[in-house]
């Protein structure tokens, strides 16, 4: 089902008609069987998305064209863009230097998404690029934005949009790479640490981070066992490259897997530690949590354990205690709820 961004998209598709044209993290595969033109390609940023995307253009007898990453590598030039703003306007920002050079002069430049979403802001966040910005569509409590590309455009360089901080938890110190979009970017956030502040083990087997963001968690319990086999894994190709950073930073050896929920992830394990998320963009979304906690119990080893961190507004023990034959809680503040699960 198309997305109310994809269908304000939709209503200006003449734009997209002729040329090659990127879009970039769309919120929904299902646009790429709207669009007529089959010269228009994907940049996606999240996996599941991107497995859309893909299925979609396969169905329709093309050869993919779509890349998952953290940054858009490509040596075309492309006619024209459109971004789908993303909810962290430090994204929106690191998004378009990215995408800017690999538009031909000239080309044009959609940006569209929800009101909630901060759309409003596109004018100024496309004023560096161009001096013709227009508002050219508003529908579905979305709007959209056309941009002319008239300004030079420096070279992308990730690395001057990443952060490098140092934190210490207990007597471990640890250094995390985060990028705008990340979860808690450059900041140790409340919950994680409370975690970690009750990681009293960490077992020499398989472990796993889920949701792992920059891979704090993972990074952390790589360093209290140098023996544990760390598996770090997330939807989010920012993610993704920040969890590979940091391992690195810390000298962590790290399997980091690209995943839509479990799905990607093979083998059991004998600890699984995660803040989950509960947003899907600007939305509240459960689900992937929900599903997370269903199909744990196939992940884990016999007499595994499950330590997760939750707001405690967030209602998770009902789930957990149908799914495991123990649930405990390590900690509870006024805010957060750690708990230990077993099969």
């Amino acid at each position: 089902m198309l997305t109310a961004a994809s269908q304000v998209l939709l209503r200006s598709e003449e734009l997209l008609e002729q040329g090659k044209w990127l879009l970039v993290n769309p919120t929904d595969g299902q646009v790429f069987s709207e669009l007529a033109n089959p010269d228009v390609h994907g940049f996606h940023q999240f996996f599941d998305i991107y497995e859309q995307s893909v299925a979609v253009t396969k169905g329709q007898g093309r050869d993919s064209q779509h890349q998952f990453a953290a940054a858009y590598e490509a040596d075309a030039s492309f006619d024209g863009a459109v971004l789908y703003l993303p909810k962290a306007k430090a994204h929106g920002q690191m998004l378009l230097a990215n995408i800017a050079p690999c538009l031909k002069p000239g080309a044009t430049l959609l940006v569209v998404g929800e009101n909630k979403g901060g759309i409003k802001s596109a004018a100024k966040l496309l004023t560096p690029y161009s001096d013709n910005v227009n508002k050219i569509d508003s529908a579905r409590h979305c709007a959209m934005f056309a941009a002319v590309i008239d300004k030079p455009v420096a070279p992308f360089d990730i690395t001057k949009w990443q952060d490098v901080s140092e934190y210490q938890v207990s007597d471990i110190t640890f250094k995390v790479c985060s990028l705008p979009g990340v979860f808690s970017h450059g900041d140790l956030d409340t919950g994680t640490q409370l975690l970690l502040d009750n990681i009293d083990r960490v077992v020499s087997g398989r472990i796993l981070d889920f949701a792992c963001g920059a891979g704090i968690i993972g990074c952390f319990a790589g360093l209290k066992n140098a023996q544990a086999q760390v598996v770090m894994s997330d939807v989010s190709a920012l993610a993704i490259y920040c969890s590979q950073k940091s391992a690195e930073l810390n000298g962590v050896k790290a399997q980091i897997i690209p995943s839509n929920g479990l799905r990607a992830l093979t083998g059991k394990f004998a600890q699984v530690f995660t803040n989950p998320p509960f947003h899907t963009g600007i939305k509240t979304d459960y689900s992937v949590t929900e599903s997370f906690m269903q199909q744990l119990k196939n992940h884990l080893q016999d007499r595994g354990s499950l330590i997760l961190v939750a707001n405690k507004f967030l209602r998770y023990a009902d789930e957990l205690e149908k799914q495991f034959k123990s649930v405990q809680f390590l900690k509870e503040t006024s805010k957060f709820s750690v708990y230990c699960c077993r099969r």
